[in-house]
């Protein structure tokens, strides 16, 4: 065997074994994890950067907080030097204008050190229940500044040469509203990134660090070169588009965000000038989850075969106006930024693109809008903190297949898992009455979006505390290339007085008696192509399977469903009508 095979092989042998590893780290995270976000919702994202903190391996969890990862070790290397980088270190933080996404997501960075030199850095980043501020949850709808919204971590150590600052911790622990579950889903976080340094270091029993190093920069530049190539396939030109948020809570006016994508050769820049001002509300986005976004959306667009590693982020460049709604000044608030305006940034770029890249395009995605609850569980007295979870919304359908039904919204793209219903009933005073797929929410077109989703559930707390966050109540999912837009979400309350409350999509704390029902049903995603391209044995299909109705398979797509099946004759003569 030559020599330059022998390299080909220890390449593909390094770098599937970083990414074994980074998937090693997230079922240890998993399983390890005490919060229900964690070991049922899987809200997270493990890592693998390099000595300067470039992402080199990341696990297929949630994609806005694992591409941040490299965000929150740049800080760390930023703020300590490398002599202060020591053997046994774990780093801690959450500021979003420091590294983080928003607060509720904690990043814990733990360093391999070899002969002196910090040669990899673990990193895991996971959506804790509760960090302080004013609301439980963390997610406050009236919030007007960062430090309503809770504790605010700059990187700093929580472990020095393996010991626990217990003073650090300390701190932390004393304002979260749940200690005892926060303490044991950091340590799970601590202990995944150190099977992460261990399995590292194994590695290089076989390989020596100077051939480890080489292999990262060949991976890192390998992932460049095809970004560029990518590139360099589509057409120079500028393409732009707007997307919308509803509002943020404050002021009804839907909030533009706007973006140029310019193409020059095997160059890309994102440029998001003209977008509207910063919002007194959370949905602002700041820098690292904005840029993040950005890179999804692109990296989306230019194919599914590109590394998601530091290399393939070089060829994009991202702009992000100062003061604007994804780049907002500190202490703006911005803890829905990771759902929304993530999302949309993420499809608006895919508007952006669809006339050079429309066949790896999907439609638009439903948006997250549910609420948190919480209170005090009246089967143990002790605090606790939900998420609706189990009222996802669904994909956008892309050519060749329908939308994926039931899926997170863009920003975690199938990341978070809708928890067991039977272990949801135990871990929150609720009871299920409802979980279903709703009729007449997907959008049509040749292949048509994902339903969105029903469910209902009774409280049994007295009371039940609730905060409403999220979007698309307003604005649905779009449409592509002639396909019709999704649905938009919905949300009522149901009072033991027989009363129904429909509420907005970001509302502060609200008391509710026990007994009341809280019913969501989720946006379907948007449809991909035009309705009157659809199999008519497809459109019969979704009719027998409760996804459409006989009457949106005659008014979408022209299709007339009778008992026996597809009328032909009817279908024909229909069609022939509309279609004069």
């Amino acid at each position: 065997m030559n020599t330059k095979m022998n390299e080909v092989i220890e390449r593909a042998v390094i770098a599937n074994h970083l990414d074994t590893i980074t998937q090693e780290m997230g079922y240890a995270l998993e399983r390890s994890s005490r919060s229900p976000i964690f070991a049922e919702a899987c809200d997270f994202a493990c890592g693998i950067c390099n000595g300067e903190g470039d992402l080199v391996s990341q696990i297929n969890g949630i994609p806005i907080l694992a591409a941040a990862g490299t965000f929150s070790v740049k800080e760390v290397i930023r703020k300590y030097s490398s002599e202060q980088i020591e053997e046994g270190d774990v780093f801690i933080l959450n500021d979003p204008y420091q590294g983080g996404n928003h607060l509720p997501d904690i990043g814990i960075i733990t360093p391999l050190v070899v002969a002196g030199e910090v040669l990899f850095y673990c990193v895991s980043r996971a959506h804790h229940g509760d960090i302080g501020g004013s609301v439980a949850g963390s997610y406050n709808a009236k919030a007007t500044e960062i430090f309503q919204e809770g504790l605010r971590i700059p990187p700093i150590k929580l472990v020095s040469k393996g010991q626990v600052l217990n003073d650090v911790m300390d701190l932390i622990l004393r304002n979260v509203r749940n200690p005892l579950m926060l303490q044991n889903d950091l340590c799970a976080q601590m202990g995944a990134n150190q099977i992460g340094v261990a399995r590292l270091a194994e590695l290089l029993n076989d390989y020596s660090p100077a051939r480890i190093k080489g292999t990262v920069e060949y991976l890192l530049d390998h992932a460049e070169n095809l970004t560029r190539q990518a590139i360099e396939g589509m057409p120079d030109g500028d393409y732009s588009a707007e997307e919308w948020v509803d509002d943020d809570g404050f002021q009804e006016n839907p909030i533009k965000i706007k973006v140029e994508v310019r193409i020059r050769g095997e160059e890309m820049t994102v440029d998001f000038e003209g977008t509207d001002p910063q919002v007194k509300g959370f949905v602002n986005s700041a820098l690292v989850t904005s840029t993040t976004a950005a890179w999804i959306g692109a990296l989306w667009a230019l194919g599914p075969d590109i590394p998601r590693n530091s290399g393939a982020f070089r060829a994009i460049k991202v702009l992000l106006p100062e003061g604007s709604l994804v780049n907002p000044y500190d202490p703006a608030p911005v803890t829905l930024s990771t759902l929304t305006p993530a999302s949309e940034i993420i499809s608006s770029i895919f508007q952006a693109l669809d006339s050079v890249a429309g066949q790896r395009l999907p439609a638009g995605f439903g948006r997250y809008c549910g609420p948190s609850f919480y209170g005090i569980d009246p089967r143990n007295q002790e605090f606790y903190v939900g998420f609706a979870f189990c009222a996802l919304g669904s994909g956008g359908g892309i050519s060749g297949r329908d939308g994926y039904p039931y899926m997170a919204p863009l920003s975690n793209y199938g990341g978070v898992r809708a928890p067991n219903i039977e272990a949801n009933e135990i871990q929150y005073p609720h009871l299920t009455l409802c979980h279903e797929m709703e009729i007449d929410t997907s959008g049509a077109g040749t292949w048509r979006g994902g339903p969105g989703v029903r469910y209902s559930i009774q409280f049994q707390g007295d009371p039940t505390n609730i905060v409403m966050f999220g979007d698309g109540m307003k604005i649905p999912p779009f449409g592509a290339a002639k396909g019709k837009p999704g649905s938009l979400n919905y949300v009522e309350l149901l009072t033991i007085n027989g009363e129904k409350i429909p509420l907005e999509s970001k509302e502060p704390s609200r008391s509710l008696s026990k007994g009341t029902v809280l019913t969501m049903v989720s946006s379907g995603g948007g449809g991909w192509g035009d309705p009157w391209q659809r199999d008519p044995g497809k459109v019969e299909q979704d009719v027998l399977d409760g996804v459409i109705s006989r009457a949106k398979a005659r008014e979408d797509y022209g299709v007339v469903v009778v008992e026996e099946g597809v009328d032909w004759a009817a279908t024909t003569e229909l069609r022939s009508v509309l279609l004069a």
